[in-house]
């Protein structure tokens, strides 16, 4: 099943020492898409993740360097012939995408989902 994974909300960012609580917007407005769309939630699961770094499980799948939030991971074994999948990266056994309009272009490629206007 391919993995959505966004931030945890009200995290606080300890590099600053304002000790302010901060939601990302990216991951707020995919959670609308969801709502928009609540049959993903049974298609995509969603993974959230703390803010710090680095972010184990994502690192686990697919490195370090590759784990910025939204992230949409699908495991290579789960790609069908349909799938374009050509503006994903790939890193082991999963291809990865943490561009928002990108994962929001394959949401409506693959699901049917309308895209952002």
């Amino acid at each position: 099943m391919a993995k959505l994974f966004l931030l945890n909300p009200d995290f606080i960012d300890k590099k600053r020492e304002d000790n302010i609580r901060y939601f990302c917007p990216h991951a707020a407005q995919m959670l609308g898409v969801l709502n928009y769309y609540p049959r993903l939630k049974e298609l995509l699961e969603v993974v959230y993740v703390d803010f710090e770094r680095p972010r184990k499980v994502l690192v686990d799948l697919i490195g370090e360097e590759n784990q910025s939030c939204p992230n949409l991971v699908i495991p290579k074994s789960e790609v069908t012939p349909d799938d374009d999948l050509s503006y994903f990266d790939s890193y082991g056994e999963y291809y990865f995408q943490n561009n928002e309009e990108l994962i929001y272009r394959y949401l409506s490629e693959k699901y049917g989902i309308g895209i952002p206007h």
